[in-house]
């Protein structure tokens, strides 16, 4: 994947990391990212082709019409991937998430 590391992807993993207990689905990455559908999910589908995503569909009763959530989770490897890139390549998100970082702010 490091070869493909662009802008939206370090978005992506950025509100990945961002997540309770680093799950979330589709279209709150799109809503905290700022980017469109289709790049947030072509972004998600090789996060998981790489093993650094799992992929869930919600459980829940939902109400008649509005479809089922998938959920998009990082692996212990895609946090920790996530995790280097970030500060590597964004630095300045260490002390905007400190949680990124195992709960501390680097400087």
């Amino acid at each position: 994947m490091a070869d493909r590391v662009t802008q939206p992807t370090l978005d992506v993993l950025e509100a990945l990391l961002g997540a309770k207990d680093f799950e979330t689905h589709g279209w709150d990455i799109i809503k905290t990212t700022k980017r469109a559908g289709p790049t947030v999910y072509k972004i998600l589908e090789r996060l998981s082709g790489g093993g650094l995503l799992t992929e869930r569909w919600e459980e829940v009763e939902r109400k008649p019409g509005v479809p089922r959530r998938r959920f998009y989770k990082l692996t212990p490897t895609g946090v920790a991937h996530a995790r280097q890139l970030l500060a590597e390549r964004r630095p300045q998100a260490a002390s905007r998430w400190g949680r990124l970082f195992g709960g501390e702010a680097h400087a």
